[in-house]
């Protein structure tokens, strides 16, 4: 393995990790409605929320990873 396999690998292993810690640190779902969630002001501002934020991070670090590790397997099969 080079030196790029090697890169891409630790890039992969810290992207995994910064996604696992910004899923946890998002909150639960459960107790919201569907019906009265966007009547709500936190429902047309969600956006602007910290909720709204890592859930904007974690698609962007979910297809980053989806990448990365395509990449990964291509290096390494190479």
């Amino acid at each position: 393995m080079g030196w790029i396999d090697w890169t891409i690998s630790i890039l992969t292993v810290i992207v995994g990790v910064i996604l696992t810690i910004i899923i946890m640190l998002q909150n639960s779902k459960e107790g919201q409605s569907t019906i009265t969630g966007a009547n709500t002001f936190y429902g047309s501002n969600k956006g602007k929320t910290l909720d709204g934020v890592l859930s904007k991070y974690t698609v962007v670090l979910a297809i980053a990873f989806c990448v990365l590790c395509v990449l990964t397997t291509i290096s390494i099969m190479h």
